[in-house]
């Protein structure tokens, strides 16, 4: 039985060995330049965005921040760039974004929560970790941050950043009981809490300590049926109340 061989390959079989190797070495390139190319185009845009832990943002403004549209070639994309325009939002604490299959762009943002309204006329919502939110209406409710004034003599003003701390450090239901955190100039804080004790907290470090000794004595308070008039956790371990008489 014969066996025919195309003239093509006549032709590469009679080359040498190493410009047999040049020939398909240049074929690679080739081959792999083609496929490069059409990465590139079009056929590889995105066909679907998916937006997931947007509750406060819009999706439509999540996709628009983090700069990708069904323009967007899923392929080439970069993915990192992306969560760093959508971090640099300060509602957003965190954002995963991804390429999937089939042609799909996955967004998974972390909000942050308000947790205070800076009082002073501006009424800029506080995020737990101290951002600044901006503001918005419907913040009836939230604690309030008021800040101790500072003379040119006296300084810099205080900043709402630790009380924010503090207040991100409570759990929601003791939280929703401070209607306000005084910031004084020495950076101590005073807690009101709503019908309840003035609390000296001292400085913002220690939160989750002091945050705990006030649920501790709060809880006793409601156990013995005893009303506090002020209480002092600066030292956490040592929960300092007076009673109203």
């Amino acid at each position: 039985m014969g066996i025919w061989i195309s003239r093509p390959a006549e032709w590469f079989r009679s080359q040498s060995g190493r410009r047999r190797a040049a020939i398909v070495a240049a074929g690679v390139v080739c081959l792999s330049a083609g496929a490069f190319l059409a990465s590139r185009t079009s056929a590889f845009d995105a066909r679907r965005i998916e937006v997931t832990g947007a509750h406060h943002l819009r999706p439509v403004d999540v996709v628009r921040t983090a700069g990708v549209s069904s323009d967007t070639n899923v392929l080439w994309f970069d993915e990192d760039a992306a969560e760093r325009r959508l971090e640099a939002e300060p509602w957003i604490a965190h954002a995963d974004v991804s390429g999937a299959f089939p042609l799909t762009i996955r967004i998974d943002v972390t909000e942050r929560t308000p947790v205070a309204v800076l009082a002073g006329g501006t009424g800029g919502l506080i995020a737990g970790d101290g951002t600044a939110l901006g503001t918005q209406a419907g913040t009836k409710g939230l604690p309030r941050i008021e800040l101790g004034t500072a003379t040119p003599a006296e300084g810099v003003p205080s900043s709402p950043v630790g009380a924010a701390r503090i207040l991100g450090a409570m759990p929601p239901g003791l939280r929703s009981d401070v209607r306000e955190v005084r910031v004084m100039l020495d950076g101590t804080l005073e807690l009101r809490l709503r019908g309840g004790p003035r609390v000296r907290f001292g400085t913002p470090g220690d939160a989750e300590a002091k945050v705990a000794a006030i649920r501790r004595v709060l809880a006793w308070a409601h156990d013995e049926a005893s009303a506090i008039r002020t209480l002092s956790v600066v030292a956490p371990s040592a929960p300092a109340a007076t009673l109203v008489p």
